[in-house]
C-alpha cells in the first residue's frame, strides 16, 4: 500500500460513514443529519538529532545552548484545507555554559517548561515533484505552530561557586517560539531543519538569599535569540509499522 492511499484511507472511511448514515434517514424525516466524525490524524517528530540538535542562541551573551532530542506528539485535526495543528512538546533539560560581563565563567541547568499544547495551523500538500519537492515525499504540511516555554534556571555556578536562586527562577511569562516549516508526512523523509527567531521575557522568583531576577534579566531577556533544529518524521497515522497509534 502507498503512502498516499495510507494517508486518505482515514478520510475514505468518514466519507463512507457520513454517506451511509444519510441515506438511512427516510426522506421527510425530521431527525437531525448526522455530522461527520471529526478527523483526528496523529503525526510524530523528533526535536533535534545528531547532525542538528536543537540549539538555541542567546543574543545577549553570545552563547549557545544545545538540548538533548525532544519529541513532538501531535494531531492533524482535519485533512482538507488549512486545519488546526496541536500536540504536546518534550525537550529533556540540559546544561549551558557561557561567560557573564566577558570575563565570569556560569553554569546551570535549562529547562524548557511547556505552558500548555503546542497549537497552529496546517495544510496538507501532494506531489513529489511540486509542493512537496522540498520534503522529497508524495505528502506533506505546510505548518506553522507556536509552543509556549518557560525558561527555567536552576543549579546556578558562577565562577565554581554556588548561586542560590531558589526553586522558581523563570521567566514570568511564557517565551513564544514560531515554527513555520513544511513537513513530511511519509517515509522514508529527510529531517526538516527550522530556524526561527524568539524573544526571552524577564525573569522572576530567583529568590535564594537574594533576588537575582533582574541579574538575569539583564544577562539574558530580550529579542533577538534564535533556535535552530531538525523535525525528524517518527510517525504518521493510526496504525501500520509506522503508525502512531491513537492521537493525544
Amino acid at each position: 500500500m502507498s503512502a498516499l492511499t495510507r494517508f486518505s484511507l482515514p478520510l475514505v472511511l468518514v466519507l463512507a460513514a457520513f454517506s451511509l448514515g444519510s441515506a438511512q434517514a427516510a426522506p421527510g424525516d425530521n431527525a437531525p443529519a448526522p455530522e461527520p466524525a471529526a478527523v483526528n490524524f496523529p503525526v510524530g517528530f523528533y526535536v533535534g538529532d545528531a547532525q542538528q540538535p536543537t540549539t538555541s542562541h542567546v543574543a545577549k551573551l553570545g552563547s549557545d545552548i544545545s538540548f538533548p532530542q525532544g519529541r513532538f506528539d501531535g494531531a492533524l485535526l482535519g485533512l482538507s484545507g488549512r486545519v488546526p495543528l496541536t500536540g504536546k512538546l518534550s525537550i529533556p533539560v540540559t546544561e549551558s555554559y557561557f561567560v557573564a560581563f566577558r570575563f565570569m565563567p556560569a553554569t546551570g541547568t535549562v529547562e524548557l517548561v511547556p505552558d500548555g499544547d503546542v497549537t497552529g495551523t496546517t495544510q496538507v500538500l501532494t506531489g513529489k515533484d511540486t509542493n512537496c519537492k522540498q520534503t522529497g515525499t508524495n505528502l506533506c504540511a505546510d505548518s506553522e505552530v507556536t509552543a509556549k516555554v518557560f525558561v527555567k534556571l536552576s543549579n546556578v555556578k558562577v565562577d565554581g561557586k554556588p548561586l542560590d536562586v531558589g526553586p522558581d527562577c523563570r521567566t514570568a511569562q511564557p517565551a513564544e517560539v514560531t515554527l513555520k516549516a513544511l513537513l513530511p508526512l511519509a517515509f522514508p523523509a529527510p529531517p526538516a531543519k527550522v530556524t526561527t527567531t524568539f524573544t526571552t521575557p524577564p525573569f522572576a522568583g530567583c529568590v535564594g538569599h537574594e533576588d537575582y531576577s533582574r541579574l538575569f534579566t539583564g544577562l539574558v531577556s530580550g529579542p533577538g535569540n534564535t533556535l535552530t533544529t531538525d523535525l525528524v518524521l517518527r510517525c504518521v497515522g493510526s496504525s501500520g509499522p509506522n503508525g502512531c497509534g491513537t492521537a493525544p
